[in-house]
C-alpha cells in the first residue's frame, strides 16, 4: 500500500469521476442558454394574450381566454387563415414537386457515378454542385429583395393578366426549395440509394421500377416531412406577403402585424395560437416519421 502525503488523508482526495461530474458541461449550458432565450418571449406571449392587464405590475393581472376567443371567431382572422393555408399548401406543393424532381435524380445519379466511376461523373458533380448553390441563394437574398423584385416584374410588366395569388406562389416557392433539398438528399444518403438501383438492376428490375416500387415507398416519410416544413415556412412567410399582397390579400403574419397597434392582447392570443398550431405539425411530422420508419 502507497503512504498518503503528509498533512493529505486519502478520504479528502476527491476522485476524478467526483471532478468530473462537478465540471459544468459547456453544450448543456449553451442548449440552456437557448432554451431561455427561444422560451421566453413564447411564455411572453402567453401571459400577455391569456391576461385581462399587465401594466400596472411586473407580472399579468386577470387570467382570461377572452382574447383567445374573440382571435378564433373573428371573421377576419379565419378568413387570413384560410388564405394563408392555401397559399402555403399550393407553395409547398409547387416547392415539393420541383424539389423531388430535381434532387432525387441527381442524388441518385451522383452516387452511381462514384460506384461506377463513369466518364458522366464530373458532370453529375457539376450538377450537384449547382444545386447545393441554389439551396443557398434563398439565405443570400433576403425576402425583402425578392417581394420588390416581384413586384417590379410581375405587378408592374405583368400584372395586367397574372393573377395575384399565381404570383405569390411562385415568388414564395424558390424559396422552399432548401427544405425540400436538403431533406431528400440526407435520405437518398441514408438509403444508399445507389446499391438499391444496383441491386434492381442485378435481378432485372429497370430503374424506373425501381425508383416506382423500392425507393419512392422509402422515401414517403422523408418527402413528407419536406412538405409539412415547407408548408410551415410558408404559412410563417412575412416581407413577401405584406410587400407583394398588400391589402389585397390579408395573410395571417401582417394581420398579426395589423392587430399588434390596433390590439396587443388579441395579436399575442394570435401568435399563441399561431406556434401552437406549428407545435402540432412537428409533432405530427415526428409521429408519421417515427410510423413509417
Amino acid at each position: 500500500m502507497s503512504a498518503a502525503r503528509p498533512g493529505h488523508s486519502p478520504d479528502r482526495v476527491p476522485s476524478r469521476s467526483r471532478l468530473r461530474s462537478l465540471r459544468p458541461t459547456f453544450p448543456g449550458l449553451a442548449l440552456a442558454a437557448l432554451l431561455v432565450v427561444v422560451l421566453m418571449p413564447i411564455l411572453a406571449l402567453l401571459l400577455y394574450g391569456a391576461s385581462t392587464r399587465w401594466d400596472r405590475h411586473w407580472w399579468p393581472e386577470g387570467p382570461t381566454l377572452r382574447w383567445m376567443a374573440e382571435a378564433a371567431l373573428d371573421p377576419r382572422v379565419q378568413a387570413a387563415l384560410l388564405r394563408t393555408a392555401v397559399l402555403a399548401l399550393a407553395s409547398a406543393a409547387l416547392a415539393l414537386v420541383c424539389g423531388a424532381m430535381a434532387t432525387i435524380p441527381t442524388a441518385i445519379a451522383a452516387q452511381l457515378d462514384k460506384l461506377d466511376a463513369v466518364d458522366g461523373a464530373a458532370r453529375t458533380a457539376r450538377l450537384t454542385q449547382l444545386l447545393d448553390l441554389l439551396a443557398l441563394l434563398p439565405f443570400a437574398i433576403t425576402p425583402v429583395v425578392i417581394a420588390i423584385s416581384a413586384l417590379e416584374l410581375f405587378v408592374g410588366q405583368w400584372g395586367g393578366w397574372l393573377p395575384l395569388p399565381l404570383v405569390y406562389v411562385a415568388v414564395v416557392a424558390p424559396t422552399l426549395f432548401p427544405l425540400v433539398h436538403k431533406t431528400l438528399q440526407s435520405a437518398l444518403a441514408q438509403l444508399h440509394a445507389a446499391a438499391l438501383i444496383e441491386a434492381g438492376r442485378t435481378l432485372g428490375a429497370s430503374d424506373g421500377h425501381t425508383l416506382r416500387r423500392v425507393l419512392l415507398p422509402m422515401l414517403a416519410p422523408a418527402l413528407l416531412a419536406a412538405f409539412l416544413l415547407a408548408w410551415v415556412t410558408a404559412a410563417m412567410e412575412f416581407a413577401i406577403a405584406n410587400l407583394l399582397l398588400g391589402g389585397q390579400l390579408e395573410l395571417l403574419q401582417p394581420l398579426m402585424n395589423s392587430l399588434r397597434n390596433a390590439d396587443g392582447h388579441q395579436a399575442a392570443a394570435l401568435m399563441v395560437m399561431t406556434f401552437a398550431g406549428v407545435g402540432a405539425v412537428v409533432v405530427a411530422i415526428s409521429r408519421l416519421s417515427r410510423r413509417w420508419t
